[in-house]
């Protein structure tokens, strides 16, 4: 690299770490329900040695009805040591690993398109696309094990790569690499199976079979079966009847069984093929994947939870809209005509990575969904990027043409870029505090102030999971809550709500009886917010 590009590198990556650290503990105002529980379960970890239902040390965490994978909560025990239970220890591991991925992307993009003549313009472009996408910042800025698991992929992504010739000991430590992404987050065990036979098919005649490598091999797919055997055969069962389209008994009732039952011949062979599960099944799952790709949830509205996109915002900026679609024709055609200046020996590769990223989603109940589908990560920078450098190089003997048509696209994506992070940054923690647990922050100090902290709480909804709140923003004693502890039985999707631990109550209030209580505080929500009563 020359000096320029050397500068516009580091400036680039500069702008990526500070967009991912500015105000990260105020924006999201507060943590949702999985960061409290990550947050907590570490603390625990830290404190005791236990989780927070008295396990030593598991690689397989149950949280509420969830079960949650171990990388993420172990990798934020460090931070919580140095800056204690708070929204900046959680988020770190993410915010770090975000920052981290553009570095790699840059390197990785040399590799794909080390053959095309616009290496190092792609390479830059691509990681200030990546740096800036609304779609990564976000979820670079809170808990996101998807996060880390995309980090991941692309370090073990590129030490493939360049161990594929000469340097077998960098594809033999790209395996653990592999590997660990098992340990991250659960729609990995889907993408990260699928990326690696698609490896194996593209690349099989190129894979050294060095000792180092038939060595990692094996210890990598030990390390994978160990924890799959942890989560699979228990654990990711629950989760997945959770959120699975068949998931919902509802679902199944409204869309299958009600149908059929109001046809004019419920029982008739043609009703009953049209109405069944397999039928259902295939139909949504293909909408699903489609809907994946589709302008509506990439560059207009997102996906549907809160903790995951702005509202009516699209995962990409509008601007890259015509960009990014036109990148994944230039890439079909790479693969079929050599000759394209444009050209990368890794189409198969990442045609293929396009191809399997929803898969891991699509059988979920609300896909097309954002944080499920980041295993798309790095391709939708690395798309536009050639979908824009195609264009420039269009208009190349056409100099007033290329001059206008990156003065466009500058004002354009500053227009974009300005709108999204003045959204992001000023309407975003205000719009949507209340998904955010500020208000259980601001019961958390009352509760524990002096004037009540002998007092018994008694909060409503514990649906709501407001124990994890409690425990997270008062930094309670981890021992006392694993003693004092005591949970409902499981709910019929597989919930597990807390019922009491300490002093502290979660249970419908009794209002006849209930506010007769001395040195008792009733919670409840009114209004939409939560209301302290003090009888």
């Amino acid at each position: 690299m020359s000096l320029k590009q050397k500068f516009l590198f580091l400036t680039i990556l500069f702008l990526a770490a500070f967009l991912r650290l500015y105000k990260i503990s105020e924006v999201p105002p507060g943590v949702n329900r999985d960061e409290a529980s990550i947050g907590y379960t570490a603390y625990s970890l830290m404190q005791t040695g236990k989780d927070e239902y008295g396990k030593p040390f598991p690689l397989s965490f149950q949280s509420f009805g969830d079960w949650k994978l171990p990388l993420y909560i172990y990798a934020t025990i460090p931070f919580i040591k140095l800056f204690g239970l708070n929204e900046l220890a959680v988020r770190l591991p993410s915010a770090l690993a975000g920052t981290l991925t553009v570095l790699l992307t840059f390197f990785l993009v040399q590799e794909l398109f080390k053959s095309s003549r616009f290496t190092s313009h792609f390479s830059l472009l691509t990681s200030l696309l990546l740096a800036l996408s609304p779609w990564h910042l976000h979820l670079s800025r809170v808990e996101s094990e998807s996060n880390v698991a995309v980090f991941l992929t692309v370090s073990a992504v590129l030490l493939f790569l360049k161990g594929l010739k000469d340097k077998p000991m960098l594809l033999a430590l790209s395996l653990p690499l592999f590997a660990l992404t098992y340990y991250t987050y659960h729609g990995n065990h889907v993408f990260t199976t699928l990326l690696l036979i698609g490896l194996c098919v593209i690349y099989h005649k190129k894979i050294p079979r060095t000792p180092a490598v038939i060595i990692s091999t094996l210890v990598s797919l030990l390390l994978i079966a160990f924890i799959l055997s942890q989560t699979f055969l228990s654990a990711d069962k629950i989760k997945l009847s959770g959120i699975s389209i068949f998931g919902d008994p509802f679902v199944v009732h409204e869309k299958i069984e009600l149908p059929r039952t109001r046809s004019a011949n419920p029982t008739g062979l043609l009703n009953r093929l049209r109405y069944n599960r397999v039928i259902y099944a295939i139909i949504t799952i293909t909408k699903n994947y489609i809907n994946s790709f589709s302008p509506q949830f990439l560059f207009i509205k997102g996906g549907g939870n809160a903790a995951h996109n702005i509202k009516n915002f699209g995962n990409m900026y509008v601007v890259e809209l015509p960009f990014f679609y036109a990148g994944i024709i230039l890439l079909l055609y790479s693969l079929f005509f050599r000759h394209s200046s444009l050209i990368t020996h890794h189409s198969s590769l990442l045609i293929w990575w396009l191809l399997i990223s929803p898969v891991a989603g699509m059988i979920t109940k609300d896909a097309p969904h954002t944080n499920r589908m980041f295993a798309i990560f790095p391709l939708p920078p690395i798309l536009t990027a050639l979908g824009i450098i195609w264009l420039l190089h269009l208009l190349k003997k056409r100099t007033v043409l290329r001059y206008l048509a990156v003065l466009t696209m500058i004002l354009a994506y500053s227009i974009n870029i300005a709108y999204y992070l003045n959204r992001y940054y000023t309407h975003f923690p205000i719009e949507e505090a209340k998904n955010w647990g500020i208000g259980y922050k601001q019961l958390t100090a009352i509760v524990t102030s002096e004037k009540y902290q002998s007092k018994q709480v008694i909060m409503a909804r514990p649906e709501y999971s407001p124990y994890i709140f409690l425990l997270f923003y008062s930094k309670f004693d981890p021992a006392t809550y694993q003693k004092t502890a005591v949970r409902y039985p499981p709910t019929d999707d597989g919930f597990v709500h807390v019922a009491a631990f300490d002093r502290f109550c979660f249970r419908d209030i009794d209002w006849t009886a209930d506010p007769l209580q001395k040195d008792t505080i009733l919670i409840d929500e009114i209004n939409s917010q939560w209301t302290l009563i003090s009888p």
